[in-house]
């Protein structure tokens, strides 16, 4: 394209607490419902622009739209008047629609920063750099509108002013919000045959209603079913610095597009290699949502670590293949709860978690958190899951003591003690002594445990490895505990099993 250009982009705001905000009755229909709706407003509303009038019969239109995902999109248009009173036109319209649905919940920036190529790099004012000056100008633009959110709907509707209050009004049971009326829904093949007669917004009975289509389609089960009568796995990940890459990764958009396509391609879980994966693991798990570069799964709790594992090496595969790229990571994390646990704070936890994997190694990502610690991918994730299997094989198999997990998991918290204090000593804060005292244990506890083990070859070389290879290192101790914990959960959740049976 060339010529005076708008770069459009269109950023939905509260993506995460929009789709977590529901109680926990008929979860997984809401859930996926909510998460549908997400990518048809994005959809309309990148549509909605690319049909102005002035844009409809543009030579060039195929090569507008540059991305539209994951509650994003971006345009490239020509720059004409008409075509931004429409854009502002259709922004005003979008928020008071938001609004009157969702009360504040969901929200969308839309904005354009105006510019013109010069060869290879854009011009956006007296500034001359590479496409990803774009990115930034735009980003910029959407933190100034998410400062002053709503602001032409609340001065619209004065809600300064004194509002009136009481009288026969019914609230959300979804979401809290009033003005919500009874409907009739036929939840049937679920825990049981009768209809439900739930109080909920207008919009919040179009979200279930997509969300039943999308029950009869993919056959999904209830979160419970997918428990699985243990716990159940709250997964969220996502790609590491996307944003930078974006901001100064591509010299044309023509490598932007075809990245973002590429990248989009992975994710797409009703199509892409997401989908794949996720038909392995489609009797244990569900992804609710994906989008951009996003996921949120639920499942059984040790099938959604194993689709974990599954994604990350899938995803440095495909980058490697298609991108061409082994830099790109992506992190996550995993909160185990209770299959009635409330699913909006599970979620929250489960965010936490994935927070903790970025920050994980001063910020270098390409991490997972499970059980509350942080393990990189690129090493320390296979050496726990070895040493989990290890430890499951063995008492399973071989009598090797769960014990051992416990004396394990003592000693480590020993460890983790210990560099608390040290911590503190070199902050001059406090000056305890370290606890070394785990060290002649555990070569006690290993020592004595083989001599009774001598015959049980598996079993005393095991804990040979243990005691003269693997804990006389001080950073062993973390993993080698999360591998107990992890194989403890496991132990305990076939046991279960075997009991129904």
């Amino acid at each position: 394209m060339e010529g005076n250009l708008l770069f459009v982009g269109g950023d939905l705001s509260g993506i995460q607490k929009f789709i977590y905000n529901i109680t926990s009755k008929r979860a997984m229909v809401s859930l996926k419902g909510r998460s549908a709706y997400l990518k048809d407003v994005t959809s309309e509303i990148c549509d909605e622009i690319l049909n102005i009038e002035e844009l409809r019969n543009y030579p060039q239109r195929d090569e507008m739209k540059i991305y539209c995902s994951g509650g994003k999109f971006y345009l490239q248009v020509p720059d004409n008047e008409a075509v931004r009173n429409a854009i502002y036109s259709i922004r005003r319209k979008w928020e008071k629609k938001l609004w009157t649905e969702h009360q504040g919940q969901l929200s969308v920036n839309i904005d354009f920063v105006p510019f013109v190529y010069e060869g290879d790099k854009v011009k956006v004012g007296e500034a001359v750099d590479k496409i990803g000056l774009l990115w930034q100008k735009i980003t910029e633009k959407f933190n100034a509108l998410k400062n002053q959110k709503f602001k032409d709907v609340l001065l619209e509707n004065n809600l300064f002013e004194v509002q009136k209050v009481g009288g026969d009004v019914k609230v959300c049971q979804i979401t809290g919000i009033e003005g919500a009326k009874e409907y009739t829904f036929n939840f049937k093949d679920e825990d049981d045959e009768k209809d439900d007669v739930l109080t909920v917004l207008p919009s919040v009975k179009a979200q279930i209603d997509l969300g039943l289509k999308l029950r009869d389609k993919q056959h999904f089960k209830m979160l419970e079913e997918y428990a699985d009568k243990t716990y159940l796995g709250i997964l969220r990940m996502d790609v590491d610095g996307l944003g930078t890459r974006f901001v100064s990764g591509f010299d044309t958009m023509a490598q932007y597009k075809d990245f973002s396509w590429k990248l989009d391609k992975f994710f797409d879980s009703e199509n892409g290699s997401l989908h794949a994966i996720q038909e392995q693991y489609k009797e244990h798990l569900n992804i609710v949502y994906a989008g951009g570069d996003d996921i949120f799964a639920v499942g059984r709790w040790d099938k959604v670590i194993d689709f974990s594992a599954e994604v990350k090496a899938q995803f440095s595969e495909y980058c490697n293949k298609e991108l061409h790229d082994s830099t790109l990571s992506i992190s996550g994390g995993i909160a185990i709860v209770n299959a009635k646990f409330p699913i909006a704070k599970a979620a929250e936890l489960a965010g936490e978690a994935e927070d903790a994997a970025k920050k994980y190694n001063g910020g270098a990502k390409n991490a997972f958190n499970m059980f509350g610690e942080s393990v990189s991918w690129k090493d320390e994730f296979d050496y726990v899951k070895n040493y989990q299997e290890q430890f499951v094989s063995l008492i399973e198999n071989c009598g090797l003591s769960r014990g051992i997990l416990h004396k394990i998991m003592t000693y480590a918290a020993i460890v983790k003690e210990n560099q608390i204090i040290e911590a503190e000593n070199r902050s001059g804060d406090h000056r305890r002594k370290p606890n070394m005292s785990y060290l002649w244990h555990t070569a006690y506890y290993l020592t004595r445990f083989m001599g009774k083990e001598k015959d049980n070859k598996a079993v005393y070389d095991f804990c040979k490895d243990l005691r003269d290879k693997q804990l006389v290192k001080t950073e062993n101790y973390r993993l080698m505990s999360l591998a107990a914990r992890w194989a403890e959960l496991l132990l305990r959740t076939q046991k279960d099993a075997n009991n129904e049976d």
